[in-house]
């Protein structure tokens, strides 16, 4: 089964504006409440968490995908309409929760949103033999040092993450999965600018066939530099930025 990293649309004309997002309205004390769901890391959310709200430039378009992951209110988060989410109902699923929220444009409120959560991570699926990560550190005089490794199991893998600290950081180089994998939907931390989520091609054909609006489909394969550069493999199936 071949992967997708999701992305951002980078097509400002499918997109009305870039960005999308001209402001934020937030419903608490962000650096105090608990149930502000950015306190929520990673975790499953078992309370109705106070979400914050976007407001959209007066000529941004309505999309399926809004991408504001990593501001306030949606460090690991994004938008998705409902015709998004339903398609996602009909597909396996993993770590994804989803809370109803609306956006606001024009002074009105849009109610057919919903935030993500991502709360899990299925390295059980990974193929350790044949994955190989890039561990970065920082040499003496401060320029990053990279070195390709490997691990054996997810047990080692989990061993050495959790026995890192700052400068060293690691990330996915290629990923390979074992002949269980069944998933759709799922999302991989430390893997290189996958964040906002992994979907199978049976999932992406489905979003495509729907022509939901506001995202692009990275292969898995490609690292982000391959994927952006200048006539590479988004601009032959996107087009230029």
């Amino acid at each position: 089964m071949k992967y997708f990293a999701i992305q951002t649309c980078l097509n400002e004309k499918l997109l009305g504006k870039y960005p999308q997002v001209k402001g934020f309205i937030h419903h608490c004390n962000v650096n105090e409440e608990t149930n502000f769901i950015d306190n929520f890391i990673y975790e499953k959310i078992k309370v109705q968490p106070i979400l914050s709200n976007v407001v959209l430039h007066s000529v941004a378009k309505q999309t399926d995908f809004i991408d504001v992951y990593g501001d306030v209110g949606f460090n690991f988060g994004y938008l998705i309409s409902d015709k998004f989410k339903q398609i996602l109902d009909q597909f396996n699923c993993y770590g994804l929760q989803l809370f109803k929220t609306y956006i606001i444009q024009h002074d009105k409120k849009f109610n057919n949103y919903w935030q993500t959560n991502i709360y899990d991570f299925p390295f059980q699926f990974v193929d350790f033999k044949k994955t190989n990560f890039t561990l970065k550190d920082r040499d003496k005089n401060r320029n990053i040092i990279s070195n390709t490794i490997g691990f054996e199991n997810i047990d080692e893998f989990n061993l050495f993450v959790s026995s890192i600290r700052y400068p060293k950081m690691i990330s996915f180089k290629n990923i390979f999965f074992n002949e269980n994998m069944d998933l759709d939907f799922f999302s991989l931390r430390y893997a290189e600018a996958a964040h906002k989520g992994i979907v199978s091609e049976r999932l992406k054909n489905e979003l495509v066939k729907n022509e939901i609006s506001g995202v692009e489909f990275q292969p898995l394969e490609l690292s982000i530099s391959e994927w952006l550069m200048p006539g590479g493999e988004r601009e032959k199936v996107y087009g230029k930025a």
